[in-house]
């Protein structure tokens, strides 16, 4: 599991309103939780080839009556390596999902989306991509 302060969408994270982030052992570490549920928000990086691209892109862009669909057509085969990245932030409960793509430029991952964010059944459906 990645550690939410080296996504490039980790800003937008720590400023969104139903997240907070709690201290571990001794302040050692820290974790992100969403408020409305108490649930952990786990950080995770999924590798795919070029052509998950335009799948990928369409649920992060669809708006919440395209969204069904998007996730529907959404089947995209993951790699161990690949040069785009999804980093995807999803809590345990499934209520809360943030999405970026990356793609592999000069030697490091830079943001090629927007950061998406998922609230309550909507993130239930995107959560269905990772099953």
């Amino acid at each position: 599991m990645a550690n939410f302060n080296k996504l490039s969408m980790a800003t937008e994270l720590l400023s969104h309103n139903n997240l907070h982030t709690v201290s571990g052992f001794m302040g050692l570490s820290k974790k992100l939780v969403y408020t409305p549920t108490g649930a952990t928000v786990s950080v995770n990086r999924y590798n795919y080839n070029p052509e998950a691209i335009a799948h990928l892109q369409r649920v992060i862009d669809s708006d919440g009556k395209g969204l069904a669909a998007a996730v529907k057509a959404c089947r995209v085969q993951k790699l161990e390596i690949g040069n785009i990245e999804l980093d995807a932030c999803i809590s345990a409960d499934k209520r809360f999902v943030a999405l970026q793509l990356l793609q592999f430029i000069d030697y490091t991952y830079q943001p090629i989306s927007r950061v998406a964010i998922y609230e309550g059944e909507q993130a239930q459906l995107v959560a269905t991509i990772f099953d």
